[in-house]
């Protein structure tokens, strides 16, 4: 895609992000969270130490796999309701006549998202100090993660009518994403159930990776299911949404 299309692509997402502030904090929020959970997790563990002799130290893996979906899934959360507000606005139908193309369109659609969420969480990952990662095992870890925010646009672009409906789609994803976290209690290989979701192998692999042990075989996995699954919702929107305008 030419650097020209994109910066014009840019321009327009700034200006609709302008008009709705509140998305743009949304992207910010992954950072906050960040610095949150390093203040008020050990102030939780001090107090709960204390009075019932209970630690959450075993459970940081799992808190920070919490965030690892987190941040991806609100970057795809904003650009989902990016992708309505240009359905609703029939800019999809003005895109048709230009040099850009649908099929451009939509990769940058996908790119977006998923360098977004990635960014996020190498940004936001460290700011919780809980089970620390170096870069090197945190970053592809993230990017395995960062899928997910281009599946969260897709599906809301397609399951969604309004933005209003939008947050009802929201409410079921992140219902979903609840089948992974439960997974952790779940003995092996019972928990590998849950990988018919994307989202459970960057959080199996982050498991794995903070104990020390392997985890190259998880987010292989990670990328054949959230690669399979991108390609069935780009079908989906291309169906759906690009062949009607």
């Amino acid at each position: 895609m030419k650097s020209a299309a994109v910066r014009a692509l840019l321009r327009a997402d700034s200006r609709t992000l302008a008009r709705d502030p509140l998305l743009g904090w949304i992207i910010l929020f992954p950072v906050g969270l960040g610095l949150l959970l390093r203040v008020l997790v050990p102030r939780l563990e001090s107090a709960l130490l204390s009075t019932v002799g209970f630690t959450l130290e075993p459970f940081h893996r799992l808190i920070m796999s919490g965030y690892l979906l987190t941040a991806p899934g609100l970057v795809g959360m904003v650009i989902g309701f990016l992708l309505l507000d240009e359905r609703d606005a029939r800019t999809l139908q003005a895109l048709r006549v230009t040099p850009l193309g649908m099929r451009r369109y939509l990769s940058y659609r996908i790119a977006l998202p998923l360098l977004l969420g990635i960014g996020a969480t190498l940004v936001g990952y460290p700011l919780a100090g809980l089970s620390p990662l170096p870069i090197a095992r945190l970053l592809p870890i993230a990017v395995v993660a960062g899928i997910a925010a281009p599946i969260l646009a897709l599906v809301l672009a397609v399951a969604a009518p309004n933005k209003v409906a939008g947050f009802a789609v929201v409410k079921v994803v992140n219902g979903v994403n609840l089948i992974p976290v439960i997974a952790f209690f779940v003995p092996r290989p019972l928990q590998y159930a849950a990988g018919v979701l994307p989202t459970y192998w960057p959080m199996r692999a982050l498991w794995s990776a903070g104990a020390g042990d392997g985890y190259a075989a998880y987010l292989a996995i990670g990328v054949v299911v959230g690669t399979l699954g991108l390609a069935w919702l780009a079908r989906l929107f291309d169906q759906r949404l690009l062949r009607r305008v």
